[in-house]
């Protein structure tokens, strides 16, 4: 029992140096220091400009690797349109109404250097979340006050990521 205990305790403790230190330290591009545009929302879905774009900053501020600032001190800008917002049913019931919706946004961003170059040109990024509704009515309702806002932090990290790997 104690060599169970010494091996899973030397396990456990040769894991934790393990890291990718020096790798991505800034995001595509060398930028450090971003300025995030107001996005463009594209959709009849009023705020959800607002609601990303203030994800996008608190995503953004909590990686060490990326500084939000003021445009004049910027080396990068991100500028963001939503495109898509859908809430659509995904599953039924046995009597043949809906009971599972999925709300559903896309965006596309474009990534600029300090002189206006494109780094990342119109990436498209999409994200998703699957929910239960006793109707159309409440499936929208629940879908603008809460599920939204999920799919939209969701979203912001995607986002976030594909700044660093940009594949």
């Amino acid at each position: 029992m104690k060599r169970l205990i010494l091996l899973f305790a030397v396990f456990l403790l040769s894991g934790c140096a393990y890291s990718f230190v020096g790798q991505n330290n800034a995001a595509v591009g060398g930028i450090k220091a971003i300025y995030v545009e107001n996005i463009e929302n594209l959709t009849t879905q009023p705020n959800l400009q607002t609601y990303f774009k203030g994800d996008i900053i608190n995503t953004l501020k909590l990686d060490s690797r990326l500084s939000v600032v003021d445009k004049q001190l910027a080396d990068g800008f991100l500028k963001v349109k939503i495109i898509n917002y859908s809430v659509n049913p995904v599953s039924f019931s046995q009597s043949g109404f809906a009971s599972r919706y999925r709300c559903s946004i896309v965006a596309v961003f474009s990534l600029f250097d300090k002189d206006g170059k494109p780094v990342i040109d119109e990436k498209q990024i999409e994200e998703s979340e699957d929910f239960d509704a006793k109707d159309q009515v409440l499936a929208t309702e629940k879908a603008k006050n809460k599920i939204s806002k999920d799919v939209l932090k969701s979203l912001a990290l995607k986002l976030r990521d594909a700044l660093f790997v940009n594949f």
